[in-house]
């Protein structure tokens, strides 16, 4: 089965952020970052309150809020970085054809952007997941995935049998056994 679409910039940094929030180190990267300015957060405030058990109690309220707001801020910047470099990339290039099919051998896709034609195959047997979200079909493997829009659909029944085979492609390789850890 084989579908297509028109993807932008904007769909290219909503794919990183949702690849990058299924890594774990990225996940570590995250929690370490928070912890440290959390921490900072209470030093600064107990050490501005001259190390009384007051400016300890403020701290630690500081560091509430460090928590609490800082994966906002952190995706808030992730999101603004990762266009930056799309635009730095593409320029005002900003609509790209992606071409998935789903192959009894593997995951395959391929595109064109800014005059380069790239394509892969993934085998079934690195696909960890296949997730239908609300505006995506979200295919997810170790070595490698895609997403795949909505309007790469022309009904709801043929995004159904789309998900149906790729789930049916990856069961047949956990199956089989060809499963690589």
């Amino acid at each position: 089965m084989r579908v297509q679409f028109i993807y932008s910039q904007e769909d290219l940094v909503d794919a990183s952020l949702r690849f990058a929030a299924r890594s774990k180190s990225v996940r570590l990267m995250r929690r370490k970052r928070t912890a440290w300015l959390a921490l900072l957060a209470w030093l600064l405030v107990f050490v501005f309150f001259r190390f009384s058990f007051h400016g300890a109690i403020v701290g630690l309220v500081a560091a509430l809020i460090v928590v609490i707001t800082d994966p906002l801020v952190y995706n808030y910047e992730l999101r603004k970085n990762l266009r930056k470099i799309a635009k730095e990339r593409y320029g005002e290039e900003n609509e790209f054809v992606c071409e998935v099919e789903l192959l009894p051998e593997g995951l395959k896709t391929s595109g064109e952007t800014s005059g380069a034609n790239i394509q892969g195959t993934t085998g079934w047997e690195t696909i960890e997941e296949v997730v239908s979200t609300d505006d995506s079909v979200d295919i997810f493997g170790r070595k490698g995935g895609v997403i795949v829009r909505n309007r790469a659909f022309s009904s709801a029944e043929e995004r159904a049998r789309f998900i149906e085979l790729a789930r049916e492609y990856m069961n047949q390789a956990r199956a089989a056994g060809k499963v690589v850890k």
